[in-house]
């Protein structure tokens, strides 16, 4: 049955027609919304001015602030600041059109940009993306070949109560506590993008990868704004240089690798690229000579409109000279972003045959040069697993990197650097001092390819994603939040979840902090 309803706002009448009681369900969620958000605002300008009026001594000035509520938040910028970045993004994109100050302000204020996003990581998420497949025989949901379908998944759960009650709970007392899963996006075929590969998140920005293209697009998942697609020319301009100097010359390359990172003092993202090459000459069907070296592209977001190649060097800060530092490709789970760096281990030859991570690339983001950074002997030489002399993982701390080592199936180890700004020559002359050590006690074991490790932005939390075989089904998947300061570990409920596939190169699965920031 149709239905016909009016929504007021304001001094018009919008007549809205919807088919069926979920139409009208959603239209009545949204006006909700709307009032809710109308009356948010008008309190947290009327207890802005309560002082005023408890000075005053007058019980009518509250009936006056909270008429005069309108006009106060057209006039005083700072108030608005602070009154809209507590909403959502949500919330805040719908105010866009009450005026062009306001519009201006959600999209070019800085300030305000920043704060909303430093407050919104006190309601972290798990943000999930994930292509629709069709199953393999067997029905167990495990993709083998990515399918480059643009229908997508898109799904936001929001821990922030789940993280509030972490601090009273512990594994063994309590329930699991429920993350609500406020939004989910089912995209279409002309509204998406193919790719093949996704980054994990910087700042609310997703970076999403083609690699037979070459090409990257950053997407913001809140304000759902995108790139175009920028794609490199640098295997073609490779070629047709080495092609004039000599036919008989081949070039050949390795999948590159992509870094995501974000330059504070310039507010701007960039994407880097590290490509390892080879050329190979040919004589009579037969290879003369192949040599093999590397080459480093930069995009900046919303700047560049095509990649550009960079030269990398150490930073006036360096003390050691590596004859290569391109991150390894094995590697992925032991890189990370943290305070405008882009972190990396490099391995070398040790104990045999095991690799030992010796020192950490740090990269920074702005000046596009590195630093390394030697790894204290007490960490590499400590007791632990045999066949865990490495880090199974990199993380970012409040700001700080973390390498987590495997000291037993049920204890691990985090090593934590400070690499503030007045530390990072220390930390390149190999200063023991800056690093901290924290324990972690499992009630599961830790086998790195059944668990990835998540931190939560701007808290002392710790996701633990565990799996039951190297599948990694949803079904089987369970989640847990760590508590570094109280030491305790709560299981996270996400009712639906297993509804959803996964997929090992084109699916993401990790924290999030939605963000204004802008693509353009």
């Amino acid at each position: 049955m149709n239905v016909t309803r009016e929504i007021k706002r304001g001094d018009h009448v919008s007549r809205v027609r919807a088919k069926g009681s979920k139409e009208e369900i959603e239209i009545k969620d949204l006006e909700t919304e709307r009032r809710r958000d109308v009356v948010f605002s008008n309190l947290l300008l009327c207890r802005h001015h309560r002082s005023l009026a408890d000075a005053d001594g007058n019980e009518h000035y509250g009936i006056i602030v909270a008429s005069r509520a309108s006009s106060l938040l057209f006039d005083d910028e700072g108030i608005l600041c602070e009154i809209l970045s507590r909403l959502p993004v949500r919330s805040i994109l719908r105010f866009k059109s009450v005026c062009k100050r306001w519009l201006s302000l959600i999209k070019h204020n800085a300030y305000f940009i920043n704060l909303h996003f430093t407050r919104s990581q006190s309601r972290p998420n798990i943000l999930f993306i994930t292509p629709s497949q069709k199953k393999i025989d067997g029905g167990d949901g495990y993709w083998y070949q990515p399918n480059k379908t643009p229908r997508q998944c898109i799904f936001l759960a929001d821990i922030s109560s789940v993280l509030e009650g972490s601090s009273s709970s512990s594994f063994n007392s309590g329930e699991p506590k429920e993350a609500i899963i406020r939004n989910v996006r089912m995209t279409a075929d002309d509204d998406w993008f193919v790719y093949d590969l996704v980054l994990k998140p910087v700042n609310g920005l997703v970076c999403f990868v083609d690699r037979e293209a070459a090409a990257v697009r950053i997407y913001n998942v809140s304000t759902r704004e995108e790139t175009q697609w920028i794609k490199s020319t640098l295997i073609e301009e490779e070629k047709n240089r080495y092609a004039k100097e000599d036919g008989t010359i081949e070039i050949n390359h390795w999948f590159p690798i992509y870094q995501f990172g974000f330059d504070p003092r310039t507010m701007q993202h960039k994407v880097f690229c590290f490509w390892r090459l080879s050329t190979t000459q040919s004589f009579l069907g037969r290879t003369c000579e192949s040599q093999s070296y590397a080459s480093w592209e930069a995009l900046t977001v919303g700047h560049d409109t095509k990649w550009r190649r960079i030269s990398v060097v150490a930073s006036d800060d360096n003390k050691m000279n590596l004859d290569e530092v391109v991150p390894q490709l094995d590697m992925g789970s032991c890189r990370v972003y943290a305070n405008g760096i882009i972190y990396w281990l490099m391995n070398s030859m040790n104990h045999g045959d095991i690799y030992d991570t010796e020192v950490i690339v740090a990269f920074d983001v702005g000046s596009e040069k590195y630093r390394v950074i030697p790894i204290p002997n007490f960490i590499l030489d400590e007791p632990r697993e045999k066949s865990f002399f490495s880090p199974i993982a990199m993380l970012e701390l409040n700001g700080r990197v973390a390498l987590t080592y495997r000291m037993s199936p049920f204890h691990l180890k985090l090593w934590i650097l400070d690499d503030g700004a007045d530390k990072k020559i220390e930390n390149c002359h190999g200063n023991d001092r800056n690093w901290s050590a924290e324990s972690v006690k499992l009630p599961f074991h830790c086998y790195p390819s059944f668990v990835n490790f998540h931190a939560v932005e701007g808290t002392d939390q710790i996701v633990f994603e565990c799996y039951d075989d190297l599948q990694r089904n949803l079904k089987s998947v369970s989640l847990y939040s760590y508590d570094r300061n109280k030491k305790t570990l709560t299981k996270i409920k996400i009712d639906g979840i297993s509804l959803f596939p996964l997929h090992y190169s084109r699916s993401v699965f990790t924290t999030f902090t939605e963000s204004l920031f802008l693509l353009h």
